[in-house]
């Protein structure tokens, strides 16, 4: 016999696609997303017009201070650029001419024009932290709101990791690019205008020198920015992945751990991890290029002034070019050079808050499962269940249920079985409306379901997950989110029912006890009890039961099937089960495979029929 080959990881991944299961939307091709690592979409601008007047209304809220700063800001400058003036004319007027008092006076005025604009840029610098704060604030609020009503499929289609770095590195882009951009490009803009009408109206011979330079600054800095622009986004696009793959394999550590795979997934994330310092490398390369050549193009063209001005001093005379004008056309001509590399830099920091905002605004954008909700409020149910020809696939090409049609009375028990992935968990999702069914109807009550509200149908339909989730906080926290109206005696009687109560009185701080993220300091048992706990608080008129004993031993199964047949009691149960002994009792057992409904009837008549349910009731207990 040879020796099994040994798969290597890609090897595996390849093998591991090839065996999508279609019934899970997240491993679908279409709807799953990306394959972890895989690069994301990068933060490339589509739309940069839009995208920056939606960040102005945004910002509108805040209009008057914005006009505030604007303003003060602009004369703030123009004081500024008054400087360099009243240098040359203190050297033309005064200096020269031994007038010393005159000397005074003029410095007496630049230093308070030095000393205004310094706080007038200080103020607006306040204000404009205070005002982009509060923008990325909403508009983390709006991301995160549309997030909680975003339908099932928008996470299907997401990877986590792409949606923590779109609402955190994004949102930060935007709240960086705002501080700078807003306040530095109308400073430039300004500086840059009156720097070139002041030094054409000091001495135009001497200003052309200056403009002489403007075609390889401009040509130099677009040739940067274009690649700085290019690994900025590279870097979004792999920090985006990065993080995808260390939140992964932070949730999934036990299970690297078990199969002892903790050195192909730090080499994979080295592998992320180098692409991304490669990619940040080269952003802030070229990023780094722009400054050391823009001093010395400013020293270049400082000397160059100095040099053309004093020849023309002592060629053509005083008339045509002072000592004041050498000065004066020098200073305006490092005050008019320094904006240019600004406003490349800004624009550097401008596409990278665009980019970042385009994909917040994507999140901001999707649709909510509210938009096409129905119009019908539930009071209560009576928990009468009827599925009429409903096909649905999470993809209309693959479909993951045919043509079922089953009715369930109220009071009843009703147990789905079949091999996995035949689509019993599919049913539940589109009872709750976490999907809409391609074709056929759902209807409760006689009423369909497509008709409900959504929040109001979910009210009333409780429901035990094979994988229980708990929160963050205490063990009380989490059986009070089944009701947050509920008082704490009603917490502790539901606890009672569900049997959790007698485990949690003996925890250190009994129900103050805090949950671990993801209640790892629990028992699954303890863990699926609790959300019993939670589902009785609820109250539901309507009870689904998905594998919630598949992960417990025997003794603790006895237990929590004892608890569920309280919570069952008197409403209406679907019940979704693997172990068949326990929907023996099942009012009607639903046996369905590969998407459609094969056989119906209770535990006795369905082993007399001698089909599918008795083989896999064989395979079980024969």
């Amino acid at each position: 016999m040879s020796d099994p080959k040994i798969l290597t990881k890609r090897e595996l991944n390849e093998k591991l696609k090839a065996q999508i299961d279609p019934t899970d939307p997240s491993q679908s091709p279409k709807r799953g997303g990306r394959m972890r690592g895989s690069p994301a979409v990068g933060p490339k601008p589509k739309n940069i017009r839009q995208t920056v007047f939606r960040l102005l209304s945004y910002m509108g809220v805040f209009k008057f201070a914005l006009l505030f700063v604007a303003l003060a800001l602009i004369a703030s400058t123009l004081m500024f650029l008054l400087v360099p003036f009243l240098f040359s004319f203190a050297l033309d007027n005064h200096f020269l001419q031994f007038d010393f008092e005159g000397v005074y006076r003029i410095a007496l005025i630049i230093l308070f024009l030095a000393l205004f604009n310094s706080m007038v840029r200080f103020f607006s610098r306040f204000v404009m932290a205070r005002i982009s704060q509060k923008v990325v604030k909403k508009l983390r609020s709006d991301a995160f709101d549309k997030l909680m009503k975003a339908p099932v499929s928008y996470y299907d289609e997401k990877g986590s990791g792409d949606i923590v770095s779109r609402i955190s590195n994004d949102v930060e882009l935007i709240s960086n690019s705002l501080g700078q951009t807003v306040l530095e490009g109308i400073n430039s803009s300004i500086v840059i205008v009156g720097a070139f009408f002041f030094m054409f109206y000091l001495n135009w011979m001497l200003a052309l020198v200056v403009v002489a330079f403007l075609p390889i600054m401009v040509l130099f800095t677009v040739k940067i920015s274009k690649k700085t622009r290019k690994g900025f986004k590279e870097q979004q696009i792999h920090l985006a992945s990065l993080n995808g793959i260390i939140e992964e394999n932070v949730s999934g550590l036990k299970t690297v751990k078990l199969y002892n795979q903790e050195e192909p997934f730090i080499e994979e994330f080295r592998d992320e991890n180098d692409k991304l310092k490669r990619a940040g490398f080269m952003a802030q390369f070229f990023s780094g290029l722009i400054w050391p050549f823009i001093h010395f193009m400013n020293n270049l063209i400082f000397l160059t002034v100095i040099g053309v001005g004093a020849f023309l001093h002592l060629y053509l005379g005083a008339a045509f070019v002072t000592i004041g004008h050498i000065a004066g056309v020098s200073q305006y001509s490092r005050q008019f050079i320094m904006p240019i590399s600004n406003l490349a830099q800004l624009f550097n920091a401008l596409m990278q808050g665009i980019a970042g905002a385009e994909r917040v605004f994507e999140i901001i954008d999707a649709e909510s499962e509210y938009d096409a909700d129905g119009e019908v409020s539930i009071d209560t149910l009576q928990g009468e269940i009827e599925f009429d020809d409903v096909t649905f696939g999470y993809d209309e090409d693959v479909l993951v249920l045919q043509d079922i049609t089953f009715r369930a009375k109220k009071g009843e028990l009703i147990a789905i079985v079949g091999p996995t992935g035949g689509g019993k968990t599919t049913t539940i999702k589109l009872l709750n409306r976490f999907y809409d069914v391609l074709s056929g109807s759902i209807k409760l009550d006689g009423i369909d379901v497509r008709e409900m509200k959504k929040d109001e149908l979910r009210k009333k339909i409780g429901v035990v997950l094979q994988d229980t989730h708990l929160f963050k906080g205490s063990v009380f926290d989490n059986i009070h989110y089944g009701d947050f109206d509920a008082t704490k005696e009603e917490v502790l009687r539901a606890s009672k029912l569900a049997g959790a109560h007698d485990f949690i009185v003996k925890l250190p701080k009994g129900y103050d006890t805090e949950i671990h993220e993801g209640g790892q300091n629990f028992s699954q048992g303890e863990r699926q009890l609790i959300s019993i706990a939670r589902t009785i608080l609820s109250d539901p008129d309507l009870l689904i039961l998905d594998e919630a004993t598949s992960n417990v031993d025997t003794r603790t199964e006895a237990k929590i099937q004892e608890s569920m047949n309280l919570l069952m009691e008197g409403r209406t149960s679907i019940v979704i089960a693997h172990r068949l002994q326990t929907i023996q009792k099942a009012d009607k057992i639903l046996v369905i495979h590969k998407g459609r409904l094969i056989e119906t009837g209770t535990h006795a008549s369905l082993l007399e029929q001698k089909g599918f349910y008795h083989s896999l009731y064989q395979a079980q207990f024969e």
